[in-house]
């Protein structure tokens, strides 16, 4: 046993590394987020815009100074490096909470009243408050108050923390104002989750670092890091769940598959597109026990049938609870309520060639790439997608103009990196050195996401059914991209071959590096000096 033990043994110290970097990150991450909260309650949170700015340059200073302290002392490893990616990514979400407010920048946030009124306050914060007032689940049909047909599971989270705030002696205000940690703290951990999903994948060195940044430095997990709705966790499960069916792929045992349960069960009681999820995991699990059958193993057979059942067991449950809750008290079915067709975002009116087809050049409004919310000025989802993406639902009237040039130049580059990258995708994913069944995981799972996507906005036809909070999962995705082709193509051996074709493609996937890296560099610089933020 100790021989099979130790019979790698630097896989085993890279394990050990890996898993002492986990565990720091996650100290740092539950740290930074108590000393944001506790930051919100002190004269900081009232200090002017470019106070807060300049307080928050020193910190990012300070952090320079490590950078460049380990690099020089040669500290560097790969375990390193991806702690500072993501330590630059915490201090960056933590800085945006502190910088909004508790009603900037939100989907559906609504308001709260407090405790001392009996009113029931529509959206995700009156939801919260519901909790927190009359400590449990609503009992009016949840589809007649705004945002009450969520599931509950954040906002039961949110409530929990909220009432610690209350018992540690915050005052109320503060406390809400707080209800921006615990999606901090999501935001946080999608990016831990995001590098084991590229590890997982073996991918090493430059892949590793410009696909973990992609999700690290993008403005729409770093918006949503202060958001109050189920967004952001909705999302941090999705990760999960693609992480564990990777790993359950590699190893395919009892433990993995209940975490899979976990996973999916509280994903969907979280928001309900999480089990979209559970389709291409459907294939992988068909695929396996198609290759059970075939091996005439009577004793296997019956262990995987136990295993599958006991997952069946979790999952259900724990997922369709908030769907036949609703069905047996209300005799509701899963929906969305619409705002009607009176709306400005109403776009049924337009065909679906315009709404769901390529989009003219026109269309992309490059002059002033913001997403203007009525459908008669954009309507079609792509574009709607790629405007919320980079800059929210926000449409800025008093830009300056350097930034509305560097904002033009970063909207166009994110255009085409957004098309060479989900071509990559099926490139890497396709190529001969991808398992067969992450190939076959990954793929399915991108095209069910955009094709509920577009299903999405086809039943829900308004411009908001379009943001990009609605498949910001495919931000893993580019990232799994853009570690793979750095593997395939930008590999020490493959660099000193003369073949053509190769050398094509390690010119390709130089200059998709360089858009990567100058998009975010760009985005960054627009957040740092655009003053609404």
């Amino acid at each position: 046993m100790k021989k099979l033990l130790f019979k790698n043994p630097h896989a085993l110290f890279c394990k050990n590394a890996a898993a002492k970097t986990t565990f720091a990150l996650i100290l740092t991450i539950i740290l930074s987020c108590l000393v944001t909260a506790a930051a919100q309650g002190t004269s900081f949170f009232y200090c002017s815009h470019y106070t807060k700015v300049l307080i928050l340059s020193c910190l990012f200073l300070a952090y320079a100074g490590l950078f460049f302290y380990l690099k020089f002392s040669r500290r560097f490893n790969e375990n390193t490096v991806a702690f500072l990616l993501i330590l630059a990514g915490v201090l960056l979400r933590c800085s945006y909470v502190l910088l909004s407010g508790l009603y900037e920048r939100q989907h559906d946030a609504g308001a709260y009243t407090g405790m001392g009124t009996d009113f029931i306050n529509p959206g995700h914060i009156g939801y919260i408050e519901y909790l927190y007032k009359f400590h449990k689940l609503p009992d009016i049909n949840p589809y007649e108050l705004f945002a009450y047909y969520h599931p509950p599971l954040h906002h039961i989270l949110s409530y929990i923390w909220l009432q610690i705030n209350i018992w540690l002696g915050v005052p109320e205000p503060l406390a809400f104002e707080n209800l921006q940690i615990p999606t901090l703290f999501y935001s946080c951990l999608c990016m831990v989750v995001t590098w084991k999903i590229l590890k997982t994948l073996e991918i090493r060195g430059n892949g590793l670092y410009i696909g973990l940044a992609f999700v690290v430095l993008h403005p729409a997990t770093i918006i949503m890091a202060g958001s109050v709705n189920n967004d952001m966790l909705t999302n941090l499960f999705m990760c999960l769940i693609i992480w564990e069916s990777l790993k359950w792929i590699r190893d395919k045992n009892l433990a993995g598959l209940i975490r899979l349960a976990l996973y999916i069960g509280f994903g969907m009681i979280t928001k309900l597109n999480s089990a979209v999820l559970a389709i291409p995991l459907g294939i992988i699990f068909l695929m396996h026990f198609i290759s059970v059958i075939r091996a005439k193993d009577k004793p296997l057979l019956l262990y995987w049938i136990k295993n599958y059942c006991i997952f069946g067991v979790i999952v259900a449950p724990i997922g369709l609870s908030w769907i036949v809750r609703n069905l047996t008290r209300f005799g509701e079915k899963p929906g969305v309520p619409v705002p009607g067709t009176s709306s400005p975002m109403y776009t049924a009116p337009y065909s679906l060639w315009s709404r769901l087809g390529i989009p003219a050049f026109s269309d992309w409004n490059f002059a002033f790439p913001f997403h203007p919310i009525s459908a008669k000025a954009c309507n079609n989802t792509w574009v709607i997608m790629f405007h919320t993406s980079l800059f929210a639902e926000e449409y800025p009237v008093d830009l300056p103009n350097v930034l509305l040039v560097l904002c033009q130049i970063t909207f166009a580059l994110a255009v085409i990196l957004g098309i060479a990258t989900v071509i990559l995708l099926f490139i890497t994913l396709l190529n001969k050195r991808t398992k067969k069944e992450d190939s076959v995981f990954l793929l399915t799972g991108y095209l069910i996401m955009l094709v509920s996507f577009a299903a999405f906005v086809i039943i829900y036809p308004y411009t908001c059914s379009s943001d990009f909070r609605y498949v910001a999962i495919c931000l893993v995705y580019v990232s799994i991209a853009l570690g793979l082709g750095n593997k395939y193509f930008l590999a020490p051996h493959l660099l000193q071959k003369d073949e053509q074709f190769m050398h094509t493609k390690t010119v390709l996937m130089h200059c998709i590096n360089s858009i990567t890296l100058t998009v975010l560099a760009f985005i960054t610089i627009i957040y740092i000096f655009w003053e609404r933020w």
